[in-house]
């Protein structure tokens, strides 16, 4: 194993342009890939080895360096810093004044994930020629999460920096070129993540119950629905969903995808994120074992540690705090979220609860103890509610009202919350619609790395984040206060300036200095 994760890091440093001094070395270890893969153990190891990097880049490499949240939530409404301990890499992200050198701004994790699918996807079938108990069906389940995990990386590349370079192989000859230039994001999008998914998706064997923390049938599923909602093509995206809603659950149940009743039960809408094996609304979770990995520690979570980034206040004020009032309290979601009670009246805002086992209805807050530092976290890849919420979306983006007003009273139903009637205002235009989805998704997913690209996705962020910005630059000083500037290319990070300077082909992202 050490052979391969040495043959790897390689790859990946050449792939991004590694420094001059580094390839003047000797390697440490000369091993070629193919005399690696020989056996199912070797493949076990470099399959575990591929979701152990994706795990790593996800929760983070060292504490509070969480990128599922850092890409996915914090930019958005949803998070704000908190003014006593936030530090510089903070205020740029939430005041829209991000830089090159923003260690989040950083791809270089996603290419070594990426790196060790090309070697899975080319060297797989090899072992498999060699050891009988890689059977056919075996080495097509391997092949398929490899190509679905190439697929969600690049995904993620494209959504949070748009244009990238495409490798598809592993770097192997050090003589080869190391340099590529960035292809456009539809380029990446439609010949790279698409087709790797529905190749994904022909490997699988179909109807099987999944190991949740892997990538299966309805993972495949989720993601190709995701990336067809990216590029607004709504009848593929139905097509993908409706094909998951045929898929098992973790739990062995059906998706089904028919009401409510195929979502995980109100009273135990917790078990989501503290037990997703034996949920039936999971799709697809990361397993973070503390006794293995650590703490996973996060900006917003369950910590007595001071915290730089806080819950905003306008979804505080609006869908949190009405929580601490025993008459407003109908939600299931916002207690079972956030402890909206401790520090009362000047909550910090920073006790994230969701992926912890706390009461259902809580009614004061809850102490931190120090042993949840010590227990699994799972995070949320995707699961059924955010695929009805897009049903619902994608129904409305195709003229079937009707069927978006369903799926989006679904997740309200479970909830607690009253559902629309169709003569509603809110729900009573396409675009009202629209934003009654946005917004249901924002409560039912707020945490799970979905809001910031829902505001991209959907065009949404000039609308939502500018008078927020507007707000948070007052604060800082800014008496101009521009709110979202040159939205249509300030939603993507810049690239680090580190992977900049490591390849010369590559360009800065419009809207940023180098």
């Amino acid at each position: 194993m050490k052979k391969l994760i040495n043959i790897s890091v390689l790859s990946i440093l050449i792939l991004l342009g590694g420094c001059k001094k580094f390839l003047d070395e000797k390697p440490l270890a000369q091993v070629a890939l193919d005399q690696f893969y020989k056996n199912k153990y070797d493949v076990d190891a470099a399959m575990a080895g591929m979701y152990s990097e994706f795990q790593v880049e996800m929760v983070g490499r060292s504490q509070y360096t969480e990128n599922y949240l850092f890409w996915g939530e914090y930019r958005s409404d949803n998070f704000d810093r908190f003014l006593i301990y936030t530090k510089d890499y903070i205020d740029e992200m939430m005041l829209n004044s991000l830089t090159p050198t923003n260690r989040f701004s950083d791809w270089t994790g996603l290419y070594a994930i990426i790196g060790k699918a090309n070697n899975n996807i080319k060297y797989i079938p090899r072992a498999a020629e060699l050891d009988s108990r890689i059977t056919p069906e075996l080495k097509d389940n391997y092949l398929a999460q490899a190509y679905a995990m190439r697929a969600i990386s690049y995904f993620y590349i494209v959504r949070v920096w748009g244009d990238a370079p495409i490798w598809t192989e592993p770097y192997e000859d050090l003589k080869s070129p190391s340099e590529r230039p960035r292809e456009s994001k539809d380029q990446v999008l439609n010949t790279v993540v698409i087709p790797d998914l529905e190749k994904a998706y022909s490997l699988i064997k179909k109807g099987d119950k999944p190991v949740v923390w892997n990538i299966g049938e309805g993972a495949i599923c989720a993601m190709l629905a995701d990336a067809y909602m990216w590029k607004k093509d709504y009848p593929n995206a139905l097509k993908w969903m409706t094909n998951l809603f045929l898929a098992k659950s973790p739990a062995g149940s059906a998706y089904a995808g028919t009401n409510e009743s195929n979502l995980q039960s109100a009273d135990t809408w917790k078990s989501i994120f503290t037990n997703p094996k034996d949920s039936k609304e999971t799709i697809w979770s990361i397993h973070w074992d503390y006794t293995k990995n650590g703490c996973a520690c996060m900006e917003t979570s369950w910590t007595a540690n001071n915290k730089q980034i806080i819950v905003d206040e306008g979804i505080w004020a609006s869908w949190f705090q009405p929580q601490t009032t025993p008459e407003r309290n109908a939600d299931i979601r916002p207690r079972q979220t956030l402890d909206v009670f401790t520090g009362l009246p000047n909550n910090k805002r920073d006790r994230f609860i969701k992926w912890y086992p706390t009461v259902a209805n809580p009614t004061a807050s809850d102490p931190w103890p120090a042993t949840n530092e010590m227990i699994p976290v799972y995070i949320t890849m995707y699961r059924l509610a955010d695929i009805y919420l897009l049903y619902a979306e994608a129904s409305n983006g195709n003229g079937d009202m009707a069927t978006a007003l369903k799926y989006l009273n679904f997740v309200r139903k479970r909830a607690g919350l009253p559902v629309y009637d169709a003569a509603d205002p809110l729900v009573a235009s396409k675009v009202d619609m629209e934003n009654a989805i946005l917004n249901e998704r924002q409560m039912e997913l707020f945490g799970e790395g979905k809001r910031w690209f829902d505001l991209v996705r959907t065009n949404h962020v000039k609308q939502v984040m500018d008078p927020i910005l507007k707000r948070r630059q007052l604060e800082a000083g800014n008496l101009e206060a521009p709110g979202f500037i040159e939205p249509e290319t300030r939603v993507y990070w810049p690239l680090n300036r580190n992977v900049l300077n490591s390849n010369p082909k590559l360009t800065q992202n419009p809207g940023y200095t180098d």
